[in-house]
């Protein structure tokens, strides 16, 4: 019951820190890398082959990690692809935002003085990790319904067929491309809350989270096809987008919630067990 009661102190308290600037930048920053994705893949998608039949992936205008045909987006799913397809940066930004705000947090020596007034550490733990998923799934519904607008704009002026959009399988992919982006985020934001525990440096972290599972990851997996099943980042970035060619949804699904969960098992032994002064 005391560990309930610690929680919604802990909610009561980080909402508070909602109404900085802050966080309408936050918000503003994932809805424009959703546009940004959306038009882009919308944008660059290769026209059909003259006989009729889709290129083949990469044959036309559109840019590497872009292979999509109209024809593709002509299908219900196709309102929904703009938006899963920016999962990558829409998980890179939750990880920065984050960790940037939990190493403050012993930079600014916010914790030092909360902890004293409350020492249930894990019951602030919780709270905030609550409120920030809540924010995240805020965030997302917005960057959702921009997406769509963009969607809309950007098969117009290039004359894509969107019928199909407006169907039950078309909001099942709406459904379907929120949910995914919100497990993926949820998964970033549990290890970038965790990094931020264990190494407290605002620079650390960041070196240490975003230079592993970004370019270093990607790097090793165009060496090794069994990268994607294993590393957290390449493994989050696949629950995004609903699965890849090499890796299941639900494989990928499995794996990061074994990560998500020991991220937040080490968070919660940091903060317990190590004196905030160190």
């Amino acid at each position: 019951m005391n560990g309930v009661r610690s929680t919604w102190r802990s909610l009561r308290a980080e909402l508070v820190k909602v109404w900085r600037p802050s966080t309408a930048v936050a918000t503003g920053l994932l809805a424009a890398l959703s546009v940004l994705s959306t038009v882009l893949i919308l944008g660059l998608a290769d026209d059909p082959a003259p006989g009729g039949g889709p290129p083949a992936p990469g044959s036309g205008d559109g840019a590497v990690g872009f292979t999509v045909t109209t024809t593709q987006l002509t299908a219900a799913s196709g309102i929904a692809r703009g938006f899963a397809g920016g999962s990558t940066f829409t998980g890179l930004l939750v990880f920065l935002v984050v960790a940037i705000a939990i190493t403050l947090e012993y930079g600014q020596g916010t914790l030092r003085t909360l902890f004293l007034r409350e020492p249930r550490r894990l019951g602030w733990l919780a709270g905030r990790m609550i409120l920030t998923l809540a924010l995240v799934a805020v965030a997302l519904v917005a960057a959702l319904v921009l997406s769509v607008a963009a969607a809309v704009v950007t098969a117009g002026i290039r004359g894509i067929d969107t019928s199909a959009w407006w169907s039950v399988d078309g909001a099942r992919a709406l459904a379907t491309s929120y949910r995914n982006a919100l497990l993926a985020s949820a998964f970033f934001s549990v290890v970038g809350t965790a990094l931020g525990v264990a190494l407290r440096s605002t620079a650390v972290t960041l070196a240490a989270g975003v230079a592993w599972m970004f370019p270093l990851e990607h790097i090793i997996e165009a060496s090794w096809n069994g990268a994607g099943r294993v590393f957290p980042g390449l493994v989050f970035d696949t629950v995004g987008q609903g699965g890849v060619a090499d890796v299941s949804y639900g494989d990928a699904l499995l794996v990061g919630t074994a990560y998500a969960l020991g991220a937040a098992a080490v968070a919660a032994l940091t903060l317990t067990r190590r004196d905030i002064t160190s």
